[in-house]
């Protein structure tokens, strides 16, 4: 695998979150449409996650001591989540573009054992096109919900 293709495949999900969140408010961030299922608020929290905290700790090397933080146990403000994902995406893609090819064979601590760097990288990327699918979810439901 390149590193090309990498950065490549973290634009196309990062340009997915983008295209979802584009012009998100606060009333769709809180709005479910049953009880069971998240809200794009918090959806969108655990976006940022992955993109301020778990990416780019991948793509740095992996993680030194406990993985878990308290990114997703607090609230955060909308624009607060949204500066967190855009900071995310400055570091990963920088990170990425600065690793040589041997670099993603690495073996680094991930959760739940060990794996190849680029291992982690792609199942954080993907997911970021999923989480980014699942808000494209709630907001087309809250458009078809809410009366015009």
């Amino acid at each position: 695998m390149s590193i090309n293709y990498l950065v490549e495949f973290a634009e196309h999900a990062y340009g997915r979150v983008a295209g979802a969140l584009d012009g998100i408010t606060e009333e769709e961030l809180r709005w479910r449409p049953v009880s069971e299922m998240n809200t794009a608020g918090k959806v969108l929290r655990h976006i940022a996650r992955i993109s301020l905290v778990l990416l780019p700790r991948v793509v740095e090397g992996g993680t030194t001591g406990n993985w878990d933080d308290d990114y997703e146990g607090r609230e955060h403000s909308l624009a607060e989540m949204l500066r967190g994902v855009e900071a995310g995406k400055e570091r990963v893609l920088g990170g990425l573009r600065g690793l040589e090819a041997e670099d993603l064979e690495e073996t680094i601590p991930l959760w739940g054992g060990t794996h190849r760097r680029v291992e982690g990288v792609n199942m954080l990327v993907g997911e970021l096109v999923y989480h980014a699918g699942q808000v494209a979810l709630i907001r087309g439901a809250y458009r078809r919900a809410k009366p015009t």
